[in-house]
């Protein structure tokens, strides 16, 4: 305990607090003695019945007649003012320093009062915090909520980043280290790898369709191109770690995002750009059945990559899973493709039919074509022989053969009745044969 009650830390006063504490005290011991003084209090003749009656033999020495005298109630009632004024200034200067820096509790306060007393910081353990318990710590430390001087201990795997008068002062890496006087604890980061995952990603093709994805994205602080080893499984670039910790964006409710939102927010930013260009078909067909997500994902890293290099940040790996149609999308899609392919069949159908029709069609033109062909040839060979009598059997006979070359190739397409065939060649026969002089006009 200090003078009147104040607490005093494990430690030894230092430098100018050493000499103040000397003065303070020979001011309390001044004024006590002018107490003494003033009040010119003599307990000689008091004390010498007292002494005569106790030890005749000795006579009481004057120290001990003065400390009597110095403890003497009316000597010692000019010391109330003096306790009582002391109190009251560290009273005052507790309550003062409880809200100037929004403490909890008076006790908090008396804490924080006694530290910035000294010099150097108690040699007791550290406190020991982490990135994770950081903002809960704040509540019970003044340490942490304040500033130093006092002891902490950055657990490993993290770094801590300091101010001192609300600007940067250092970067504290794992280990202990003595925060100097109101140094504040700013932030803390994990250096360890990280994933963010988002999953149900609302994106639209370029044809105006909603469709779902996750995304997981990989990352961490950027290394400095420095190896990891056993004194430092975690290295990190000092100016990365700068830039990440004054990497916040205030949300809409009032949030604070951090540099550790960064990397998903840009990537979910640039996928749906990247998906806006894309047809719904050539996401859901995709030629690679091994990868069908690899075009898009290559891009991605193409446009986020760059971006987060300059944010301190270094990209490790990025997935893209599950493009999906939402339930109701989906049952929509289905419908649409179920019509859209009947449509394509009976175009198909209808594309078919139409060309039978053409080929029959043209089938008729060429059997009218040769029983036309037929007849004028038939003509032509009874006018060379001057046999006009015959004419007329011999029109009949090339239009019965003409008859008979359309029915057999029709019948390679459609069913002729059976009677058909026979009905033809029976005409033929009942017709007179082809004159000799015909004949040989053909031939020739």
């Amino acid at each position: 305990m200090t003078f009147f009650g104040a607490r005093r830390p494990n430690a030894q006063p230092q430098g100018q607090n050493r000499w103040f504490l000397w003065l303070m005290g020979l001011l309390f011991v001044s004024f006590w003695l002018f107490a003494h003084r003033l009040e010119r209090i003599d307990l000689a003749p008091t004390l010498e019945p007292w002494q005569q009656a106790w030890i005749p033999f000795m006579e009481l020495p004057q120290a001990v007649i003065f400390m009597a005298e110095m403890l003497h109630w009316r000597v010692l009632r000019h010391l109330v003012t003096a306790v009582i004024g002391w109190r009251l200034a560290h009273g005052a200067a507790v309550s003062l320093v409880r809200a100037l820096y929004d403490l909890p509790d008076r006790q908090s306060a008396r804490n924080l009062l006694n530290r910035l007393r000294w010099r150097n910081p108690p040699a007791v353990k550290p406190l020991a915090i982490s990135g994770l318990t950081l903002e809960q710590a704040r509540e019970k430390s003044e340490l942490l909520r304040v500033g130093g001087p006092g002891r902490i201990a950055v657990q490993a795997g993290d770094v801590a980043v300091t101010e001192l008068n609300g600007r940067f002062h250092r970067i504290l890496g794992p280990g202990a280290h003595t925060l100097g006087r109101l140094e504040h604890i700013y932030a803390m980061l994990d250096l360890r790898p990280q994933e963010r995952v988002a999953q149900e990603v609302r994106l639209h093709t370029a044809d105006g369709i909603e469709i779902q994805a996750d995304i997981t994205v990989a990352f961490r602080l950027d290394t400095g191109e420095e190896i990891p080893n056993q004194d430092r499984p975690y290295p990190y670039s000092e100016d990365a770690v700068r830039m990440a910790v004054y990497n916040q964006t205030v949300l809409p409710d009032g949030s604070v995002s951090g540099w550790d939102n960064v990397p998903l927010n840009h990537a979910k930013m640039n996928l749906v750009n990247i998906i806006g260009r894309y047809k719904l078909d050539e996401l859901l067909h995709a030629r690679s059945a091994a990868d069908p997500y690899h075009a898009i994902r290559t891009e991605l890293i193409q446009k986020i990559r760059p971006f987060l290099i300059n944010q301190g940040i270094e990209l490790t790996g990025i997935h893209i899973s599950r493009l999906e149609l939402p339930p109701d999308v989906a049952g929509q899609y289905i419908r649409y493709w179920r019509t859209h392919w009947e449509t394509h069949v009976k175009l198909q159908e209808a594309d078919g039919k139409a060309m039978s029709l053409e080929e029959k069609e043209i089938a008729r033109a060429e059997a009218e074509m040769t029983m036309i062909q037929a007849i004028v040839e038939g003509v032509q060979r009874a006018r060379r022989a001057s046999n006009t009598n015959s004419m007329n059997e011999i029109i009949a006979l090339r239009l019965v053969e003409a008859l008979e070359k359309m029915a057999r190739q029709s019948q390679q397409d459609i069913a002729l009745p059976v009677s058909l065939l026979p009905q033809i060649d029976g005409l033929r026969q009942e017709l007179p044969e082809e004159p000799p002089s015909a004949t040989g006009m053909t031939a020739v």
